[in-house]
C-alpha cells in the first residue's frame, strides 16, 4: 500500500514536471509578442538594424516607418553607429524575424 502511494506521488510530479516543460517552451517561441533585444549595433540601415545580443548571437531586426527611435539627441535609423548599445523592442513574425517597434539608444 506504501509503495503504491510513493508510485502515484512519483507519477504525478512527472507528469507535472512534464507539462511544466511542454508549456513553458510554447511561450517562449509564440510570435507575436514583444521581446526585448539587449545589444551591440554591428550595422545599421534604413530598413535594419543587425546586433550582437548578450548571448554574442547575431540578430537582425527590420525598421519600418513606424519603428520609434529613442535617443537624445535624436538620430535616423543609418545614423546609429556600430558599437552603440541599444534595447530594441520587437515583435516575433510568423517567419521568425523580428519587426522593431522601438529602438532605444545607449549612451
Amino acid at each position: 500500500m506504501v509503495l503504491n502511494m510513493v508510485q502515484r506521488i512519483i507519477l504525478g510530479l512527472i507528469v507535472l514536471i512534464s507539462l511544466t516543460v511542454a508549456t513553458s517552451s510554447v511561450v517562449v517561441a509564440h510570435e507575436g509578442h514583444d521581446h526585448k533585444i539587449m545589444g551591440t549595433v554591428t550595422m545599421a540601415t534604413a530598413d535594419h538594424v543587425m546586433l550582437k545580443d548578450r548571448d554574442g548571437k547575431d540578430v537582425t531586426v527590420k525598421v519600418t516607418k513606424d519603428t520609434k527611435i529613442k535617443a537624445k539627441p535624436a538620430v535616423k535609423v543609418e545614423e546609429i553607429k556600430a558599437g552603440t548599445r541599444v534595447v530594441v523592442t520587437a515583435v516575433q513574425e510568423k517567419d521568425k524575424s523580428f519587426t522593431a517597434k522601438s529602438i532605444q539608444v545607449g549612451a
